[in-house]
């Protein structure tokens, strides 16, 4: 699970619709872990891959958000 309050989304789900749409990069909402989905809000948990090579590109994709506040 990592903190998503520096990015400026309302919330865990508006901010993995936006990694999805546009970095293309799946993440799942860190609410959906909680019995009251207000703890996990702010949240999101990454699952990763064996891959180098699946690492390496969602790494990149990731670049993207750099800057966003």
């Amino acid at each position: 699970m990592t903190d998503i309050s520096a990015f400026g989304f309302e919330d865990d789900v508006e901010f993995v619709k936006y990694l999805v749409k546009e970095i293309g990069v799946a993440a799942v909402p860190g609410s959906s872990f909680y019995r009251d989905a207000r703890d996990g809000a702010r949240q999101v948990r990454f699952a990763f891959c064996k891959k180098l090579e699946t690492l390496d590109a969602a790494a990149e994709k990731m670049g993207k958000l750099r800057g966003r506040k």
